[in-house]
């Protein structure tokens, strides 16, 4: 079967997931805008055959990449079954009464979604172990907080975001420097506020302290 030929084969999810990933991977090096992140991603996400994807990719990758991106033996390689490593099933905070905060060495998917419903979720990336360049976070607010915490030199975009009655407020950078991360925020804020700074004096002493008592992930649910 020719290159031709195979292009109308249909693809799965795991197909569409690999070519968002290799989107996203652009974006964060540059090679793309945020405007044609968004774009492509919808694109890629409503593709039905090799060739649907094709088109997308074909400015980013090498003829001999680009025809590994679109074919299924090598998208079977994207984790499958843990929620966060694709599109559509993210990992979801979810904070009804009491906070949610991850701190520590704790591992970041590219795909998150948070729920602030009545509590605050706190998500500390100083210490994170990273597994992507762009981390694309889905905010439903409520009446809690959502506060992501940064380390210097990563950008936080948040234009993405719908003001509610809360605040949307970033002291962060929109851009990243160099290779660090991309963290792109998006969805509506409610009663709640969304905000993206980097540590304070408290979350510094807090880090001190879980470092004095051996590290590790915390995990407050």
């Amino acid at each position: 079967m020719s290159t031709r030929d195979s292009g109308s084969i249909r693809i799965g999810h795991a197909e569409r997931d690999q070519a968002v990933e290799t989107l996203r991977e652009a974006a964060a090096d540059g090679r793309l805008t945020l405007a044609e992140l968004d774009g492509r991603i919808e694109a890629a996400l409503e593709a039905k055959t090799r060739d649907d994807l094709r088109p997308l990719l074909a400015d980013l990758l090498p003829p001999s990449e680009l025809e590994t991106a679109v074919n299924p033996s090598v998208a079977a390689a994207v984790r499958s079954g843990e929620p966060g490593w694709t599109w559509q099933e993210p990992l979801v905070f979810l904070a009804r009464w009491d906070d949610v905060v991850r701190a520590g060495p704790w591992e970041v998917p590219p795909f998150m979604e948070l729920h602030p419903v009545a509590a605050n979720v706190k998500l500390n990336f100083v210490d994170a172990r990273l597994s992507a360049e762009v981390i694309d976070v889905v905010v439903q607010g409520g009446a809690g907080d959502a506060v992501f915490i940064v380390p210097d030199g990563w950008g936080v975009d948040m234009s993405r975001v719908t003001k509610g009655m809360g605040t949307v407020k970033s002291s962060v950078v929109p851009r990243p420097s160099g290779r660090n991360p991309l963290l792109v925020v998006r969805g509506k804020g409610s009663l709640g506020d969304i905000k993206a700074r980097h540590p304070n004096r408290f979350d510094t002493w807090q880090r001190q302290r879980r470092l004095e008592r051996g590290g590790g992930i915390f995990a407050k649910n």
